[in-house]
């Protein structure tokens, strides 16, 4: 059996365990996935290093997952997802922020989001995102921001009961209700399933974000991890089927 290997590219330690019980859900048989910790790199997104320096850390977590067999790249970090999607792009290395399922599910529910973050590196490339689904999709939307910086030394000091109580009690106090709440950041997913009774959706990333990574890596079409003769009769079966 052809394995086919996903990086997972964290900026907290605490995401490796999270990612790998979503995984061990939802992986087929064939998958198998490694993981790079940088978390250097949202240090140096919160005090605005220049993104010259940040690409470079990313340039080399990628080195390492590919050197640890991956062939596609899943990117767990709101504040830096987009570079190290235009990276993976650079490096012929097929990238993916694990919000963008998220901001495309969001865009579809509603014009009106508000995206909620513990951290204000995060609002900017969130939103930057969302406008970008907005418009591919052709649809209008109008983003709030809830930040929520308060928060953030919980998940620092490993209350992540506290942290997610915290995140879901000030959401579930906000008026005017939107369309759809955004939870910015992976950390936050716990908090969706307390925000069940919200009269909204609300969107996590995680769950999305691996769905969508392990439908690309296991696609046919995609070749990327497949022998060449292989991806030969693939195409071929294809183009009989059209």
């Amino acid at each position: 059996m052809t394995r086919r290997v996903l990086g997972l590219l964290h900026t907290a330690e605490a995401h490796r365990a999270r990612f790998d019980r979503l995984l061990a859900e939802a992986a087929p048989p064939e998958v198998r996935w490694v993981h790079c910790v940088r978390e250097g790199l949202l240090r140096q997104a919160l005090d605005t290093f220049p993104v010259n320096t940040i690409a470079a850390g990313i340039v080399h977590a990628m080195a390492t997952l590919r050197s640890l067999g991956a062939r596609r790249v899943l990117c767990t970090c709101s504040s830096i997802g987009g570079m190290a999607e235009q990276v993976g792009r650079r490096m012929g290395l097929p990238t993916l922020r694990v919000d963008r399922p998220m901001a495309e599910a969001a865009v579809a529910a509603g014009h009106r989001i508000l995206v909620a973050a513990c951290l204000p590196s995060t609002l900017g490339p969130t939103t930057q995102l969302l406008k970008e689904v907005a418009h591919a999709q052709g649809r209008p939307v109008e983003i709030e921001t809830l930040l929520m910086e308060n928060a953030w030394p919980l998940f620092q000091a490993g209350d992540e009961d506290g942290f997610t109580r915290h995140i879901a009690g000030i959401i579930l106090n906000t008026h005017p209700q939107p369309d759809a709440i955004v939870l910015a950041q992976a950390s936050m997913a716990a908090a969706a399933d307390l925000l069940a009774q919200a009269p909204v959706p609300v969107f996590a990333s995680p769950r999305l974000g691996v769905a969508a990574a392990l439908s690309q890596l296991t696609r046919p079409a995609d070749g990327a991890d497949i022998p060449p003769d292989e991806a030969q009769r693939a195409r071929t079966r294809q183009g009989r089927i059209a």
